[in-house]
């Protein structure tokens, strides 16, 4: 950087090289650097010195990868590809959800993996020809077969978050309850039943129109939901009893027959509360006491063993006598009350004891051993798990073109751009009817489009189409088209409206700037630019100077990338602005402008009709009253404007607009003048006219 930059011009140059606002990207600087601190290759970095270093860096370059698609955060703004809205509690509650966002239109996924899988596919769309036309080739037979995709949709609900569910059951610390294993049995069943529907689907292919069985994803099934699963979920179905109750507590799990001691434990266990009855029966009549089971009975206490309680007495001394084997424990407690050991309290302890842990304990046992058993096959249900999120984002995509009726791109690594009646995918949803516009941009010809016309007739729109149907393309979707050849594209960068917050420390027109410097230092010939009127933000000379030299050192590339721009500046039809070139073509939004009329009050009215139609050719009219009238402008702010514009087109002076006092003052400073005029200072009185003039302004 030059020496004499400020800390802020030095913020603005560096936001034109690299985005700062990607974290991930900073911190990639950051360590860069470090690295080259720590070799010696570069001085620390003093702020207040700027220090000469012994490597200079001139630039930065960012080096994607290679197989995706780059698209920075301001693009996925502008072309509304996902859009959060907040809960609308003021304290934050709740979660936020997709709001009206081509990825909300998409998402027609039914399981939670699907949904996460969906979203990477979204933001990381893939150059790779072959895994796009496999993706087409699923969504291209799922939709020509709406009772399998039905089917399929009904038994993917069934399916949760096994890759959690397996985390869970391999962490020590964590304890996987009845539930869990309940859902993990129902996501291997379906996992199950996926495949043998795929498998019925390949036999009876006659009724298909397209093969099922030279699709990879019927080639990912077969070979990633394998007989495993069958094991896996026979094994835990032999081992879990999801209905399971032992007495008065519903923990454990173990079904009958897994254990023959367990089983017997459970037994005693079911028939304790009985025995323990009984028992307190012969101890209560061996005292000759005729007490009720809630005056006293024998109750087990974890750590001190089973004891005879009574609920309101305490037994006298000459009973204790008689029975030497009868001892005061305690009294008092949790329950309150007396507790004693006798003979038999004693001889339950040694035969029966802590049976309820011991039963808990086994089960652990055996349940630790089947979660051993079940994670030998974890990366199995895993790729399982991964081709039944990918058979439901592409279920979605099937959907979504069926229900909008998009059509399958050809994909080419020729660098052109066709597209045939293309429309948008959102704003068609907003509209009872959309007008559908052509796209075409040869590999060395009219690779510039600059498209005029007024305001209001689908400019934006049209930029934002192309873009969003190119994306769709590199995720493996249909597009909203009657036909498309779509060249693989490494970059999409737009110039749009931004919106101006004070967590951003620029103008608008500041980071219309740097959106632009981003773009001409990393764009290729097989990226994609949209521009939507640069150089509105500031003075028109400068705007139209900035906008045709943008546009200039775009074509005087080789191969230049393909360029969407709109704009309202007429200049750029000159050839002396923009000098004339074969990469640039001209194309504006019709309209349909009848005869003018005069209506009954005299004035005249223009009924512009909006057609949405991209033609070839140049228009300078922008229509900006029309526009007014519709926006709801008052009537008598249209009629000064359409007055201005009519003096100014004639070269007359424009009348100053104002109110009667204002007119009456205008009318008593012309009286004065003309008086000032036809005064004679040698004949006329001096006083007579002061006194006159200074009584005009006083009445």
């Amino acid at each position: 950087m030059e020496e004499d930059l400020n800390d802020r011009e030095r913020m603005h140059l560096l936001n034109s090289m690299m985005n700062l606002d990607s974290e991930i990207q900073v911190r990639a600087a950051g360590g860069l650097l470090s690295i080259l601190q720590q070799e010696m290759l570069i001085d620390a970095v003093n702020v207040e010195e700027y220090r000469i270093s012994p490597v200079q860096i001139e630039s930065i370059c960012e080096l994607s990868l290679d197989g995706f698609l780059n698209i920075d955060a301001a693009t996925h703004d502008a072309l509304q590809i996902f859009q959060v809205d907040k809960h609308a509690s003021s304290m934050g509650i709740g979660k936020a959800k997709e709001g009206f966002s081509l990825f909300g239109l998409v998402n027609k996924c039914v399981t939670q993996p699907g949904r996460k899988l969906l979203r990477l596919w979204f933001l990381r769309p893939i150059l790779d020809l072959s895994t796009l036309n496999d993706r087409l080739d699923s969504v291209s037979a799922f939709k020509c077969s709406q009772e399998l995709v039905s089917a399929l949709r009904g038994t993917l609900k069934h399916i949760k978050d096994l890759p959690r569910l397996l985390k869970k059951i391999s962490s020590p610390s964590s304890v996987v309850t009845s539930k869990d294993w309940a859902v993990f049995t129902e996501s291997v069943s379906a996992l199950i039943h996926i495949r043998g529907m795929f498998e019925v689907a390949v036999s009876q292919r006659h009724q298909i129109q397209v093969p099922l069985i030279d699709l990879q994803i019927v080639k990912k099934v077969a070979s990633k939901i394998t007989e495993d699963l069958i094991y896996v979920n026979g094994v835990v179905a032999g081992v879990i009893d999801f209905d399971q109750r032992c007495g008065e507590s519903s923990e454990t799990m173990v079904a009958y027959g897994v254990c023959e001691e367990l089983d017997e434990l459970k037994n005693i266990f079911e028939g304790l509360p009985d025995f323990l009855n009984k028992i307190t029966t012969v101890e209560l009549n061996a005292l000759e006491l005729q007490l009720s089971p809630e005056e006293a009975a024998i109750c087990y206490i974890p750590q001190v063993g089973y004891l005879l309680r009574f609920e309101a007495m305490v037994l006298d001394e000459y009973t204790l006598e008689r029975r030497p084997d009868i001892q005061l424990a305690f009294k008092g407690g949790i329950e309150g009350g007396y507790f004693y050991h006798t003979s038999k309290t004693r001889e339950l302890d040694e035969v029966v004891g802590d049976i309820f842990h011991k039963i808990m304990d086994m089960e652990q046992a055996i349940l630790r051993d089947l979660e051993r058993r079940v994670l030998v096959y974890a990366s199995a249900l895993r790729q399982a798990a991964d081709v039944a999120a990918e058979i439901d984002c592409l279920v979605a995509l099937s959907n979504v073109a069926h229900d909008q009726k998009y059509v399958r791109p050809q994909l080419s690594k020729e660098n052109v751009l066709m597209i045939k009646a293309g429309r948008h995918p959102l704003q068609e949803c907003t509209v009872n009817t959309f007008v559908p516009n052509d796209t075409n941009i040869e590999q060395f010809s009219g690779r510039i489009n600059i498209i005029s016309g007024p305001n209001y007739s689908g400019k934006s729109i049209y930029l934002k189409q192309v873009a969003l149907v190119v994306f769709l393309a590199h995720i493996g979707s249909f597009v909203p088209a009657e036909a498309a050849v779509i060249g693989l594209t490494d970059r999409i960068f737009s110039r749009v409206s931004s919106k101006e917050t004070m967590a951003v420390q620029q103008s608008a027109f500041m980071i219309d700037l740097h959106q632009i410097a981003f773009m001409l230092r990393h764009a290729t010939p097989r990226s994609l630019c949209v521009i939507d009127e640069f150089g509105k933000g500031t003075l028109v000379p400068d705007g139209v100077g900035l906008l045709c030299a943008t546009l200039h050192q775009v074509a005087s590339q080789d191969v230049s990338p393909k360029v969407l721009a709109c704009t309202h500046f007429c200049e750029v039809f000159d050839e002396g602005y923009l000098p004339k070139s074969q990469n640039i073509s001209f194309h504006t939004m019709s309209v349909l402008e009848p005869e003018r009329s005069e209506n009954s009050s005299g004035s005249r009215v223009d009924e512009i009709v909006f057609l949405y139609r991209l033609i070839p050719g140049r228009v300078v009219p922008s229509y900006g009253i029309r526009c007014a009238e519709l926006a709801g402008v008052p009537v008598e702010i249209l009629e000064r404007c359409v007055e201005i514009l009519e003096c100014a087109k004639e070269g007359r002076p424009i009348e100053r607009l104002g109110t009667q006092r204002t007119t009456t003052m205008d009318q008593m400073y012309k009286t004065m003048g003309e008086q000032l005029q036809k005064f004679d200072c040698e004949k006329d009185d001096l006083n007579k006219f002061l006194s006159e003039a200074f009584a005009l302004f006083t009445s």
